[in-house]
C-alpha cells in the first residue's frame, strides 16, 4: 500500500492539473510521454487521497480557528484568518481540489465505469458525497448538476441551490449503497489495496453511507421538523458498531504521504496553534484526551513546558501549543467519519425527538476516549461528562470529540452550542459562517452565485 500511495498521489496531482478542462480529462491516457490509463482503480485512490487532503488543511484550518479549536498568528496567513478576513483569493486551491480533483474523478466514474464496475462507482459516490458537502457548506450553492459537462458545451455551470445540494447528497449515497450492495460477480475487478480507506470491504463503506446520510439529515434540523427521526433512522439503519468501523484519512508517513497537520507545521512553524477555549476545556475537565490532542508549548527555559491555547484575540503569541501527536505525527490517521459521530447524531436524535439520549452519548464518549487515548475513559469521567444528556452537553462533547472535523463548526451555526466569545479584536465581532465565492468563479462563471460577506448565512443556517 505505501508503494502505491505514492503514485496515486502524483496520478492525483496530474488529474489535478488537467481538471480545468473536461475535454483534456476525456483524453487523459493520451500523454506520450506519461502514459497513464484512466482506470476506475486510480480514479477511487485519486479521489481518496484528494479527500484526505481537503479533510486536512484549508477547510478544516478555517473551520477550526472559527470555533476556537484552532487558532492563527501573524507569523503567517492565518493571523488574517483569526481576524476574520477571508477573502475570495484565500480559497481558490480548496475549490480547485474540491472541484478540480475529487469531484471530477467521481464523475468520471460514475459517467465511464458504473456498469461494470459498481464497487468503486459506490465508494466514489460516497466520496463524492463527502465530498460535495464539504463544498456546500461552506460555500453555500455551488455548482453540481452542470459542474463536469464542458464536453456538451457548458463552460460556465449554473449553481445548484443548497437545499437542491442536500437532495442530491441523500440521493448519491443511495445509489452508492445500491451499488454497494450488487453481488460481486457484477464486477469486472474488485477494489483491494487500492483503497485506502478500508481495503476493498463493501460492509464497511454501507455502513459510511448511512452516517453521512443521518449527518446530512440532522444537518437540517433548523429546516426540516423530520430531520431527527430521518437522522435516527439512518444510524439505526448503518449498523456501525465500534471505532474498527471508521473511515479515516490514511498517511503512510513517507516523505510523500505525510500527515498534512504534521506537514502543516513542518514548512511552516508557528502559523497556527490550538486555541484557549478548547484547551482550556480539556483542562478544566482532567480529560484524558488532553495530552494526546494537545502538544506541550516550547518556552525558553527554565519555564515548564505546559498545556495552553492562544485566546481568540490574541495572535502574537506564538509560545503555545501545536495539536497533539494523536492527529499530527506522521502518520496520525485522522477520523472522517466515526462510530463517535454515529453515537453523537444519534444522541442527538433521540434528545430532539424527547427519548433518553444518555446511552448513546455515553457510547459516543467512550468510543472518541478510545480511539483518541487508547484506553477507555473512567467511570468518574464518563458520568461527569455525560451528566445531563441535553442538547447543549451533546454538542459541547461533539466539539470535544469531532475535534479537526468540519463537524463542530456545522453544529456552531445550527444549534449556536458552544457559546463561543468571537474575537472583540476583529472588524467584524462577528465569527464567520461561510467562505467567500472563489475569485475565479466570480471572474469566469456568469452563473455563478457570488457571495463575498463571510457572515452571510447559508441556507440551512436559519
Amino acid at each position: 500500500m505505501k508503494k502505491h500511495i505514492k503514485s496515486i498521489i502524483l496520478s492525483a496531482l496530474s488529474i489535478g492539473l488537467l481538471a480545468g478542462c473536461q475535454t483534456e480529462l476525456d483524453t487523459f491516457n493520451e500523454n506520450p510521454n506519461s502514459p497513464i490509463k484512466t482506470t476506475p482503480s486510480l480514479l477511487l485512490s485519486a479521489m481518496e487521497v484528494s479527500t484526505f487532503s481537503t479533510h486536512t488543511s484549508g477547510l478544516i484550518r478555517n473551520a477550526g480557528i472559527f470555533t476556537q479549536q484552532l487558532a492563527g498568528t501573524d507569523v503567517g496567513q492565518m493571523g488574517p484568518i483569526a481576524r476574520y478576513i477571508v477573502t475570495e483569493n484565500d480559497v481558490t486551491n480548496e475549490w480547485n481540489t474540491l472541484y478540480g480533483t475529487t469531484l471530477v474523478s467521481g464523475h468520471i466514474l460514475s459517467r465511464d465505469f458504473a456498469a461494470q464496475y459498481p464497487y468503486y462507482n459506490g465508494m466514489g459516490q460516497v466520496l463524492t458525497a463527502l465530498n460535495l458537502s464539504y463544498a456546500t457548506d461552506m460555500f453555500g450553492d455551488v455548482p453540481y448538476d452542470e459542474a463536469f459537462r464542458a464536453e456538451e458545451g457548458i463552460k460556465s455551470p449554473k449553481y445548484n441551490t443548497q437545499q437542491e445540494i442536500y437532495q442530491r447528497l441523500q440521493s448519491i449515497l443511495d445509489e452508492a449503497i445500491v451499488n454497494l450492495k450488487k453481488p460481486e460477480a457484477s464486477n469486472l475487478t474488485l477494489p483491494e489495496d487500492d483503497d485506502f480507506v478500508f481495503g476493498g470491504d463493501t460492509q464497511k463503506w454501507i455502513k459510511i453511507a448511512y452516517v453521512l446520510k443521518a449527518r446530512f439529515a440532522l444537518r437540517l434540523s433548523q429546516v426540516d421538523t423530520g430531520a431527527a427521526q430521518k437522522a435516527l433512522d439512518a444510524i439505526t439503519a448503518s449498523g456501525i458498531t465500534s471505532n474498527a468501523d471508521d473511515a479515516n484519512a490514511f498517511f503512510p508517513g513517507t516523505s510523500n504521504g505525510l500527515n498534512q497537520w504534521f506537514a502543516f507545521e513542518q514548512s511552516r512553524p508557528n502559523y497556527l496553534k490550538t486555541g484557549k477555549y478548547f484547551v482550556d476545556q480539556l483542562i478544566n475537565n482532567a480529560d484524558p484526551r488532553l495530552p494526546f490532542s494537545i502538544a506541550k508549548n516550547k518556552p525558553t527555559p527554565p519555564i515548564v513546558p505546559t498545556y495552553v491555547g492562544n485566546a481568540a484575540d490574541d495572535q502574537a503569541n506564538i509560545v503555545t501549543s501545536y495539536i497533539g501527536p494523536a492527529y499530527a505525527s506522521a502518520a496520525s490517521p485522522v477520523g472522517m467519519v466515526t462510530y463517535a459521530e454515529a453515537k453523537f447524531i444519534e444522541a442527538e436524535a433521540r434528545f430532539r425527538l424527547g427519548q433518553d439520549a444518555k446511552p448513546a452519548l455515553q457510547a459516543a464518549v467512550t468510543a472518541s476516549v478510545l480511539k483518541v487515548t487508547g484506553a477507555a475513559p473512567t467511570p468518574a469521567f464518563l458520568a461527569a461528562a455525560t451528566t445531563t444528556a441535553n442538547l447543549a452537553t451533546i454538542i459541547q462533547q461533539k466539539y470535544i470529540a469531532l475535534f479537526l472535523t468540519m463537524e463542530p463548526f456545522n453544529d456552531y451555526r445550527r444549534t449556536g452550542f458552544p457559546a463561543l466569545v468571537p474575537n472583540q479584536a476583529s472588524n467584524t465581532k462577528t465569527i464567520p459562517v461561510r467562505l467567500p465565492t472563489p475569485v475565479e468563479e466570480r471572474q469566469y462563471n456568469a452563473n455563478a452565485t457570488v457571495v463575498s460577506n463571510v457572515t452571510t448565512p447559508v441556507w440551512w443556517d436559519k
